[in-house]
């Protein structure tokens, strides 16, 4: 019973985010959502990184610098998304960045592995290997940014890092 009254409420509310303990946290009012980029949301005033994925980056160009495809990235898990409600379970806490981690849907739909499958963000493998078939069948079929020369962005924030002597 307690489980079919904590799903209603997630289900009622577009925005509302669930804990790794299965508590609910009620805010006072809807906390206003929105995509950040590929792989970030923000809940209110709160970002949260989506699981074992890396998208883009904002600045991010690839093929020699002519293709942006960061922007395209947070259009896509817009579009994924469709006005559904989101639903997420906290899966980790990334201490670095000081934002929680989880598993995202709209609906049924794994945001995360409608996001790689696509071609729109790779499978962070240095954290979880949780989504390397989707990026298989990305890569096979030329997908996304697996269409153009894109560096990961793990490799393109080193990059970035290394120019400006960080």
């Amino acid at each position: 019973m307690r489980v079919l009254v904590l799903l209603a409420f997630m289900v009622s509310f577009p925005a509302l985010a669930q804990t790794d303990d299965d508590t609910v946290v009620r805010p006072k009012s809807k906390p206003r959502f929105q995509v950040v980029d590929g792989d970030t949301v923000k809940f209110g005033p709160q970002l949260v990184r989506l699981f074992g994925i890396d998208a883009p980056e904002k600045g991010q160009t690839c093929d020699d610098g002519q293709w942006h495809p960061g922007p395209l990235a947070k259009k896509a898990l817009e579009d994924f998304i469709a006005g559904r409600p989101v639903t997420c379970k906290q899966v980790e806490y990334d201490t670095r960045n000081n934002r929680p981690v989880a598993q995202f849907f709209a609906g049924d739909d794994d945001l995360q592995a409608l996001m790689v499958t696509a071609g729109w963000a790779w499978s962070f493998g240095r954290y979880s290997d949780r989504y390397a078939p989707e990026e298989r069948e990305a890569v096979a079929g030329k997908l996304g940014v697996h269409g153009h020369r894109c560096a990961p962005p793990w490799e393109w924030r080193a990059q970035q890092r290394a120019k400006s002597g960080q």
